[in-house]
C-alpha cells in the first residue's frame, strides 16, 4: 500500500473514532433531560394533587363557615318567637327556622360530599410521593452515570484528537486536504476498500488498470465516479485440505 495512503486508512480510523465519540457526547445530555422530564412530570403530579387537596380542605372550611352561620342566624330568628303576637307573624318565623334547617341540611350534605372527595384524594397521597422519591432517586443515579460517562469521553476525546495530530503529520499536505475536502462532501468514510474491482463507497466498477495501480501501491487513486480515495488489501490466503 501507499504509505501516504496508509497513513490516510488510520487517520479515517481515528476519525471515525472521534466522530463516534462526539455523537455519543450529544446524545447524553438529551438523555438526562429526558429522564428529568420524566420526573418533572412526576413531581408536577405530586404538586397538583396536594394543591386539589387545599383547594377541597378551603371548601370545607367555607361550608363549616357557612353552617356556623345559618345556625346563628336560625338561633336569632328563636329569640323572637317570645316576642310574636300574631298567629301569623308566630307562622312566618317557623316558616323561616324551616328554610335554616334546609339550607344547613343541604350545606352539611354537601360537607359529607366534600370530605368523602377529600379522604378519597388524601390517599392517593402517599403512594404519588413514593414514586416521586423513587424516581428522584433513580434520576440522581442515572444523572451521575451519564455525566462520569460524559467526562470519560472528554478524555478519550482528548487523547484521540493528540493522537490524530500525530498521525497526520507526515501527510503530505497535498492528501490531507484533499481528504478533509472529502470528509465535508461525502460524509464520515472517504477512505474505502476496493474489493473485487469494486469501490465499497459507491459500488462501482473501477477502470481495470486502476485497480492494478491501487493493488501494487504505486499511486494514490480516487474513484471515478465517487471521487472517494481508494485502498486494497489482500484477501487472507484460505488453506486447502491436504488429502490423506
Amino acid at each position: 500500500m501507499h504509505p501516504q495512503l496508509q497513513q490516510l486508512v488510520v487517520l479515517q480510523e481515528v476519525d471515525l473514532e472521534i466522530i463516534a465519540l462526539d455523537k455519543r457526547l450529544k446524545v447524553l445530555p438529551e438523555q438526562m433531560e429526558t429522564s428529568r422530564s420524566h420526573l418533572a412530570k412526576d413531581k408536577e403530579q405530586l404538586d397538583n394533587a396536594l394543591k386539589g387537596i387545599k383547594e377541597i380542605q378551603k371548601k370545607r372550611s367555607k361550608l363549616e363557615q357557612d353552617v356556623q352561620i345559618e345556625n346563628d342566624h336560625m338561633a336569632k330568628i328563636k329569640v323572637r318567637l317570645p316576642a310574636v303576637k300574631t298567629n301569623k307573624e308566630y307562622s312566618a318565623i317557623l316558616a323561616e327556622v324551616d328554610a335554616a334547617k334546609q339550607k344547613i341540611s343541604a350545606l352539611e350534605d354537601e360537607e359529607l360530599s366534600i370530605m368523602e372527595i377529600l379522604e378519597k384524594e388524601e390517599k392517593k397521597i402517599p403512594d404519588l410521593q413514593n414514586g416521586y422519591k423513587k424516581e428522584e432517586q433513580e434520576f440522581q443515579e442515572f444523572k451521575k452515570q451519564k455525566e462520569a460517562e460524559i467526562a470519560r469521553i472528554n478524555q478519550d476525546l482528548e487523547a484521540r484528537r493528540i493522537k490524530r495530530a500525530e498521525i497526520a503529520k507526515p501527510i503530505e499536505a497535498q492528501w490531507l486536504g484533499l481528504y478533509e475536502k472529502l470528509i465535508k462532501h461525502r460524509g464520515e468514510q472517504v477512505v474505502v476498500l476496493l474489493k473485487e474491482g469494486v469501490c465499497r463507497g459507491c459500488f462501482q466498477q473501477i477502470r481495470p488498470q486502476m485497480a492494478i495501480e491501487i493493488r501494487t501501491g504505486e499511486k494514490v487513486h480516487q474513484c471515478s465516479h465517487c471521487n472517494r480515495i481508494l485502498y486494497w488489501v489482500p484477501e487472507p490466503e484460505t488453506e486447502t485440505a491436504v488429502p490423506k
